[in-house]
């Protein structure tokens, strides 16, 4: 009975996870115009042709103040005060100094704007399964029946993989095995400090997503489960279904293989090159083998722990795009006060 009761729970909450990676970023506020809203919008004049100041020199930028009765200006359907508001494009002084840019403040780690920034992300994980779509729900139906079928073969599994130890392969697993602990913090901090030396923005959103995504995954979601669902671990020699919750017991889920896949998927969502996702979730991927080598780990754990730090960090790194590319600040002009609205893409 234990059995048939942890593969259904193993199935849900591992699976729960897992499927909103097929989702996007939790979806934007409704009163935020989209870049399809200003696309298809014919009331909306041509962006200047340069880029506008504080936009980064990769990234063009549409910039648009959202300005009361303003004269001359086509009205923006998707407000609801068509009347009052109206989307036009301003001039910017030239020979004046640029501005600070918005979003300078997330990408230090020390500023409380990142930590603002999260909190934000907190909540958009939480909040995220309220916006899966039907793909969403196929998707989580698939994954779950997966992960409760390994779930009933955790034990079989488990003597296959002892039965096949060496000391080769207990070397490869002691070497990988680091990469879901001590190795991941290393890492962030090298994508950081690489960011600031080439002044890469990219290598720092890396190193402040993944950051974020394991205070969430590895902090604030995987402990609670691994103390209150008490699975004992194979080298406990009690079986796979052996559960004493707040006993001390924490094989469930695997804490190396979620923090390897929230390291895995903050690389691989910022960059599209395929062999850089490939060795991002293939030493992701050994890290869990490691787990099973050094019977450390039910196969059950390390599917759940996988799925739990692919799908933290999937959101965050989403979001946290959503939050550096769009900004929105008070404009006040002698004949007019408003918005700016800057998109970056």
């Amino acid at each position: 009975m234990s059995q048939v009761v942890f593969c259904a729970v193993c199935s849900v909450l591992g699976v729960a996870l897992f499927a909103g990676c097929s989702s996007l970023a939790p979806h934007s506020p409704p009163t935020q115009p989209t870049v399809a809203d200003l696309r298809s919008s014919t009331s909306l004049t041509e962006p200047a042709s340069a880029s506008p100041p504080g936009s980064t020199p990769d990234l063009p930028t549409l910039e648009y103040c959202l300005a009361r009765d303003a004269p001359g200006a086509g009205s923006g359907g998707w407000l609801e005060n068509r009347a009052g508001f109206q989307w036009v494009k301003t001039t910017a002084d030239q020979s004046s100094p640029p501005p600070a840019r918005t979003d300078a403040g997330i990408e230090n780690p020390l500023s409380w704007e990142y930590w603002k920034l999260v909190g934000r992300d907190i909540v958009a994980t939480v909040t995220a399964p309220a916006h899966w779509d039907t793909r969403d729900w196929l998707v989580f139906g698939g994954v779950a029946a997966g992960i409760g079928a390994v779930a009933v073969f955790d034990q079989d599994i488990q003597r296959a993989v002892q039965r096949n130890r060496s000391g080769a392969l207990d070397s490869v697993a002691n070497a990988v095995q680091p990469f879901g602990n001590e190795y991941a913090p290393a890492v962030l901090g090298a994508f950081y400090a690489g960011g600031e030396l080439f002044k890469d923005s990219r290598l720092k959103a890396v190193a402040l997503d993944g950051a974020a995504a394991s205070i969430i995954a590895s902090g604030l979601i995987l402990q609670p489960l691994k103390y209150g669902i008490g699975r004992s671990r194979p080298g406990a020699n009690a079986g796979a279904y052996d559960f004493h919750p707040f006993s001390g017991a924490d094989s469930f889920p695997s804490g190396h293989a979620t923090e390897a896949f929230v390291l895995a998927t903050a690389i691989a969502e910022h960059y599209d090159s395929i062999w850089i996702k490939a060795a991002s979730y293939t030493v992701a991927g050994a890290v869990g083998w490691a787990r099973l080598n050094n019977n450390e780990h039910w196969a059950s754990d390390v599917l759940v722990g996988a799925a739990l730090g692919t799908f933290v960090s999937h959101v965050v790194v989403h979001y946290n795009l959503s939050q550096r590319h769009i900004s929105l600040a008070p404009l006040a002009g002698p004949d007019f006060q408003g918005a700016q609205f800057t998109l970056s893409f």
